[in-house]
Order: C-alpha cells, then structure tokens, then sequence
C-alpha cells in the first residue's frame, strides 16, 4: 500500500511538470449592437456571438428598457444557425432611449455564463428618462440568477446521483466478484441476500432515476437564469432535452429503467454468472460511462485522455463505494444464517479477503485516474488553493489520503486479526467489529468525496477561467471601466480599456488614461503602460509586457477634466 502511494504521488508530481494548456469556456466574442453603440434607427433584435458553440433556452438573451421592463420577443434566435450565436427580437416601435441587453447560456463544459451590453437608439430630447439606466448591467443580471436555492438544490440532485450510480455499480460488482464465490456454501440460504440486494438496488435507482430527471430542470433553472418552479413550468426543461447535457440525463433515465426492470424480473440470477447479471453489471457500467459526457471531459481537449480517465474513475469509484457499502448492507444476511462462530468468521474473512483486492485495484485506478484529471484541468499547484475547482480536488485528495490509510489498517491489522481467529475456529469478535466500524467511516468518507464531487463539476477548472483573455468591469465615482486583457499570458497583452456612465451606459469623453501594472507578491513595482485613445471612452494598451506569472494589480487613472482624475483599480491572474 505504501509502494501504491508513493507511485501515485510521483505520477501525480510527473504530470504537473508536464501539464499542458487545456481549451476554456465560452467567452463572448462580439455582439450586435456593439457595446455602447449610438444608434439612429432601432434594430431588428439583438444578437451575441461565442467562440465556442454555447446552450440557450428561452430567456437567454434580454433587452430592457431604462424602467427596467423586458422589450425584447419572446422567441430565443440562432441568426444562421449558428450554435456559437444567440439572438432575440426587437419590436419594430422600439422608442428612442437606451437599452440595456444581458445573455445568460451554458458553455459546452455545462457552466453558466452571463454579461451583457448597453447601447442607445436616437439622442436625448427635453425628457431624459429614456436615457437614464435606473439598474446597471450587474444589477439586471443578479436579477437574473436561479438563485442559491436552486443551486443548492442541484448540487444535491447531482450527489444523489452520484451516490446511486456508485451504489448500483458497486453492489452488481460485489454480487458477482465477492458474493458469488460464496453462495453455493453449504447450509448458507442465497435468499436473504439476494433480497437485501434487490431492495437496495431498487431504492437507489428509483432515486437515481428522479435525480436524473429533475437534474434536467435544474440545469434548464441555471442556464436561464431562473427559479425551478418557473423553469419548470416554463418549458425550459423540453428545450434542456435537445442539449447534449440533457440528452445523457435522458439515456442516463433510460439505464436506469433497464436495470429497474432487470432487477424485478432477475431473481436469483444475480448470485451467478449469466445474461441476466451480466446484462445489469453492463448497464451499471454505461451509467459510469454518463459522467463524462455531462460534464468537463468530453468538452476540454485533450477529449481522448480525459474522456477515458473519467469513465474510468467513475466505474473504480463506484466498485469501492458500493462494495463498502454491501459488505455493510448485503453481507450481514449471509453471516445471521451461520450458527458456528468459525463458519461466521470464515464467511467473513474470505469475503474481506476478495473485497479487499479489488478495493486495492480500483484505488490504484482511482488514484491514477484522478491525477490525470487533475493536472490536467488545475494546470498548477497554486491553483490548488486558489480556486474553488482547486480546493475541492484538494478536498478529494485529503479525503482520499484518508481512506487509503483506513484501507491499509483494514489489510495490515484487521484481516489478519481475522484469519488467527478462523485458525482457532473463533467468532470474529474483535476484529470483526473493528472491520465493521472501518467500513462504517469508510462508507461516510466516500460519501463526503461524492457530495465534494458534486460540487466540483459546477466550478469551471482554473485553466477554463484563465485560458484566454481576461475581463471584468469596475465602477468608480459613477464611472464603470471595462477592461480586457490579452490573452492573460506570461509576455505581451493587448489591453482595452472601456468607460461609460454607469446609469446612462454612454461612453464618458475621457481626456488621456494612464495606466500601470505592479505585481507586489513578486516585489515588481508599478510599471507604465502607454495607453492611447481608440474610440470615445475607449482606450489600448498595444502591448502590456506581464513578464511573470501570477496576479497582477492594474492601477487606471482616467483624467476627465483638469481637477477630475478618477483611479480605478483591478486585478488580472497571468497565467
């Protein structure tokens, strides 16, 4: 076991040296109207462009007038079915004023991703209450948020759902690899166990089953921004099933009727091999297979290592956790039926003895596998603890120390124990309580690792947040900035910086812009960067020289009039 660990960690130390760049989540590309465009005429509707193709449902995209009432049409719009492009109309008396336009869809790594845009249609008259914002960008689309919850909601939906497939996988496992060796015993009834088994596989896939159906409509509640309730009674959900995320919620419910109906009608062929066992265990197996579709594997390069690494951390994971879970649940009908102590501790010593072997494999799996994945999507050890993705891997990983060790014990101290009390012909006695109270905790840890894996699949990996340019908006003495910088790499970025009123969303006349950046962990003092005029209320850094890692302090001072000289600041992670 210590050889294991010690050739994970190393694995584990290799692939960070040689982690490469992974591909992001959906950033906004262009939209129309530009941002802050004046406009004489009202336009036809209003349109966002991605760089990767995105997942809309009704109420994606947004227009408000400055009362903060919706204008735009109620259809959601692909201009020439375009994936990477959502639009929605605008009527055609759309009165003069300003307008603010948010979006609200889901990247194909399943995150949400929101902003939006202000633009003007004809010039102000006597009457400025067409042209004065009464809520900012940011104001409108926390408006817009399903809420905490409905996220919460979901992440335990999917923890509900990641505990059934483990469950179901690992007790169709266990019945075959642990269970069936045993059950042409002498004096030992197949039948309590078998309805022990039956009973709990029905109860975690009737509960996987409702967890993949309602995970439809929650992701339809996140993507739209909206309650659940409203999303459910909205048809969102019917638009969900036509995404790829509701498309694997859909097979996933249809496994899980399969193996409902497997189970019912399978009797006593689960304690043997044949069509019937064989064909449940693969059915277990393709809901293993669901995870990496739903989530960050199947839509981050490189998809060919990742995919695989998933899948098979899912079906190691589940094998572990639902065998811990049935020499819990499953075998105890097994041992009742035994009536000498050595046949009770022989039972329990053999099936310990074949459990803990394939315990073995599939943490080997799991630890190789979750490293993988890991390094791929961390990128680095910082970002261990400064992310939320980070932070729950490093959770998973403490956790998983943690069950390695008890998993150790379990094989160096309390299986032995057992083997000298079958030598004697002894019950298990103390031993046998002690395996049980391992695998008691054993079963809560795990289950603590799904509830941390249900919350990581809802944060983008740091690489996603930081591999490309970075944005974001300040707002300082009613004047909000918005800057982007690129690519938010080590060396050369392009910076633009953008100001508007933060009621009205016109641009402000800036007069000149002086703009440094400092990195004060690194000790690197305030650096000038040249910054020249390219637009009203726009300006451009050609190239910013961010010559080290890490998160660097921007300081902006934007001169509007001789005694007026607002400093916004912001920070950007260089990666």
């Amino acid at each position: 076991m210590r050889r294991l660990l010690a050739t994970t960690l190393l694995f584990l130390a290799c692939l960070f040296g040689l982690a490469g760049q992974a591909s992001g989540h959906a950033l906004l590309k262009s939209s129309s109207p530009a941002r802050g465009a004046q406009l004489k005429d009202a336009p036809e509707h209003v349109d966002f462009t991605f760089d990767e193709p995105v997942e809309a449902s009704l109420g994606a995209v947004r227009v408000f007038n400055t009362s903060g009432d919706q204008v735009q049409t109620d259809d959601l719009e692909r201009p020439g079915d375009n994936a990477d492009t959502v639009g929605a109309g605008l009527p055609a008396d759309l009165p003069d004023g300003l307008y603010t336009a948010t979006y609200h869809v889901v990247s194909a790594d399943s995150h949400p991703v929101s902003g939006g845009i202000t633009f003007t249609v004809g010039k102000p008259g006597r009457d400025l209450g067409g042209f004065t914002q009464s809520k900012t960008i940011s104001e409108l689309l926390a408006e817009s948020e399903a809420g905490k919850v409905t996220e919460v909601a979901f992440w335990a939906d999917r923890w509900i759902g990641y505990l059934a497939i483990a469950l179901a996988v690992g007790a169709l496992a266990w019945m075959l690899l642990v269970w069936r060796p045993e059950s042409t015993t002498a004096g030992i009834d197949r039948s309590p166990v078998e309805r022990s088994f039956r009973k709990l596989v029905l109860v975690v896939s009737a509960a996987g089953l409702l967890a993949s159906l309602l995970a439809i409509a929650f992701q339809g509640s996140i993507g739209a921004g909206t309650s659940f309730w409203h999303a459910f009674g909205s048809g969102i959900p019917g638009e969900v099933i036509h995404t790829r995320f509701g498309s694997v919620m859909l097979v996933r419910s249809a496994i899980w009727l399969l193996l409902i109906g497997l189970v019912l009608t399978g009797g006593r062929h689960f304690s043997r091999l044949g069509p019937v066992s064989l064909l449940a265990l693969g059915a277990g197996l393709a809901l293993a297979v669901t995870p990496a579709f739903a989530g960050h594997a199947s839509t981050r390069d490189p998809g060919w290592l990742l995919v695989p690494s998933d899948i098979v951390h899912v079906s190691a994971m589940a094998v572990w956790t639902g065998g811990l879970a049935s020499m819990l649940l499953l075998l105890p009908a097994a041992t009742r039926q035994l009536g000498e102590p050595a046949d009770r501790t022989g039972l329990l010593t053999r099936a310990a003895l074949r459990f803990s072997t394939i315990a073995l494999v599939a943490v080997a799996l799991i630890g190789v596998s979750g490293a993988v994945q890991s390094i791929v999507e961390v990128g680095s050890v910082p970002d261990l603890f400064d992310t939320q993705f980070g932070r729950a891997v490093s959770i998973k990983i403490v956790l998983f120390a943690i069950l390695i060790g008890l998993g150790a014990a379990n094989r160096t101290r309390i299986i032995p124990g057992l083997v000298r009390r079958l030598d004697r012909a002894e019950s298990p006695g103390e031993p046998g309580n002690r395996l049980r109270q391992s695998l008691r905790l054993e079963v809560v840890l795990v289950t603590i690792v799904l509830g941390v894996t249900a919350a990581l699949v809802s944060y983008p990996p740091p690489d996603s947040i930081q591999a490309g340019p970075a944005s974001g908006a300040v707002v300082v003495q009613g004047k909000r900035l918005e800057y982007t910088v690129d690519p938010a790499r080590v060396g050369g970025n392009e910076v633009h910086l953008y100001v508007f009123n933060d009621r009205t969303g016109a641009p402000v006349k800036v007069r000149s812009m002086e703009v440094s950046f400092s990195l004060p962990d690194a000790g690197i003092a305030p650096i000038e960067a040249a910054a020249r005029r390219a637009g009203p209320g726009h300006f451009v850094v050609p190239s910013a020289t961010l010559g080290v890692r890490g998160r660097w302090e921007a300081e902006v001072a934007m001169r509007l009039s001789e005694f007026d000289e607002p400093i916004a600041d912001f920070k950007v992670d260089v990666k």
